[in-house]
């Protein structure tokens, strides 16, 4: 008695290659981002502050513990620097893909990177 069928095979075969293609378009990376957008909580009079990724600068935000600073340089964005007990906001590291997210809740302050192709994950799926 044969468990699989030629029929079985080829459906198998067909389900492997449209995940492999779902995968592919969807999933893939995002391209490289133009602009870094942080946000501050509560929100600051002037809103968020954007700065290009072409030019190299460090800024200090104000946040909810004290300032955060951040740092643009060579096309990529990070905290380089946070008031916050675990400063997993700054182990994050370099953020140069559109639509990676760093953020320092507790002090309040949200790094994004944007422009470009933003990279699509399961989150905003």
């Amino acid at each position: 008695m044969n468990l699989v069928r030629p029929a079985d095979a080829v459906v198998v075969a067909l389900a492997a290659l449209l995940i492999g293609a779902a995968w592919a378009s969807l999933w893939s990376r995002g391209g490289p981002a133009e602009f870094a957008e942080i946000t501050t909580s509560p929100a600051s009079s002037g809103g968020p502050v954007v700065l290009d990724l072409g030019r190299d600068a460090t800024v200090e935000v104000a946040g909810r513990m004290g300032p955060s600073r951040i740092e643009v340089r060579d096309g990529r964005a990070r905290f380089a620097d946070s008031p916050c007990v675990g400063r997993l906001c700054v182990h994050a590291g370099w953020l140069s893909r559109s639509g990676q997210v760093a953020a320092c809740l507790p002090n309040g302050v949200i790094l994004e990177v944007t422009g470009g192709d933003r990279e699509f994950d399961a989150i905003s799926f």
